[in-house]
């Protein structure tokens, strides 16, 4: 079976913690707004990011990536497949973040489809 392309939209990257596995899929309307209440205790009386709203045509999901030699990565692609996401990152250094941070960032993705998930896998 040949890996599947996910169409997908790079939400946003947090230099803390969302959640404390590897990764999560975000599958109720309570769960995102359990993320989004961590998110907006932390932004700190800034303007406070709207809440997405979960469908039956999308999968929001977040990913911590172990980071090497950069502050930050970027998400490249991502692949289906049996249950398993692939997701192909790219080292860089983000100017937003201090160079010095080891912080994996916590990355939310929203893909443009909905999938059934078991694992997900980082490759650099």
């Amino acid at each position: 079976m040949q890996k599947e392309e996910i169409p997908f939209e790079d939400l946003h990257h947090y230099s803390y913690s969302l959640t404390d596995k590897d990764f999560f899929i975000v599958e109720t309307q309570d769960e995102m707004d359990e993320i989004y209440s961590i998110i907006h205790k932390k932004s700190g009386g800034r303007r406070l990011a709207p809440i997405p709203a979960i469908s039956n045509d999308e999968t929001f999901i977040i990913i911590k990536p172990k980071l090497k030699n950069t502050n930050d990565v970027s998400v490249e692609n991502m692949g289906y497949e049996k249950g398993e996401i692939i997701v192909k990152i790219k080292e860089f250094n983000n100017p937003n973040i201090n160079t010095s941070s080891r912080q994996s960032p916590n990355i939310l993705l929203k893909l443009l489809k909905k999938i059934p998930v078991q694992k997900i896998v980082t490759q650099y």
